[in-house]
């Protein structure tokens, strides 16, 4: 029995330990959203011991990576909690909505843990991954796509919604967008990419979308 029961404590101890981190991150995030703060500051903030950050991602790098997924999650749990009705085309363009609602909440430090994407990084992050499951998650089943390109669209449409509203960010990131225009220019991204794909009564809202 106990054999049975550790290995799945030890895995609840593990997350719990992780959002800890992730916790106190964000937190001196808030504080300074230049993101200058240490592991030590880190683990002070997180109250647990020096080396257990280290112990659970590794580097700094490898702890906005984490916050990056988090953030994704919390995207994905709000779409899931409001539940949008429609079709592909009307959730795609819910989840953009809510996804950008939640950046902009806290613009300062959203900006800070995105825009760390871009530091190189060794290994696999897996941001590109949780970045698809987002896009899939709405589209999934695939209604109001244009059966001719329902194939094209189960391998490659989620990618580049992924692309396209990382493409936006990145703007944002640097302070070429505003907070306030954020929302407009990941639907019409995203609406671009979609009007590929739309069979053909689901094209005019969306090229309603496009031109504003």
């Amino acid at each position: 029995m106990d054999e049975a029961i550790n290995p799945s404590l030890r895995e609840r101890n593990r997350r719990l330990a992780r959002d800890v981190v992730l916790d106190a991150a964000e937190r001196l995030l808030a504080r300074d959203v230049e993101g200058d703060f240490s592991m030590r500051a880190l683990a002070t903030e997180a109250g647990v011991g020096f080396a257990t950050p280290f112990n659970h991602f590794g580097s700094k790098n490898a702890i906005m990576r984490g916050l990056s997924a988090r953030v994704i999650e919390r995207m994905a749990d709000q779409y899931r909690g409001e539940s949008p009705r429609g079709d592909s085309i009307q959730r795609v363009l819910a989840i953009a909505r809510i996804a950008v609602t939640l950046l902009t909440s806290q613009s300062a430090v959203y900006r800070a843990v995105v825009g760390s994407l871009s530091t190189a990084a060794s290994g696999h992050a897996g941001i590109h991954d949780h970045s698809r499951a987002l896009w899939e998650q709405a589209l999934n089943p695939l209604e109001g796509i244009s059966s001719a390109m329902r194939r094209t669209a189960e391998t490659l449409l989620a990618e580049q919604l992924a692309f396209v509203f990382r493409g936006c960010l990145s703007f944002w990131i640097a302070g070429d967008v505003a907070d306030k225009d954020l929302d407009r220019k990941v639907q019409t991204g995203v609406s671009i990419v979609l009007l590929g794909f739309a069979c053909r009564t689901r094209r005019r809202e969306l090229l309603k979308v496009i031109e504003g």
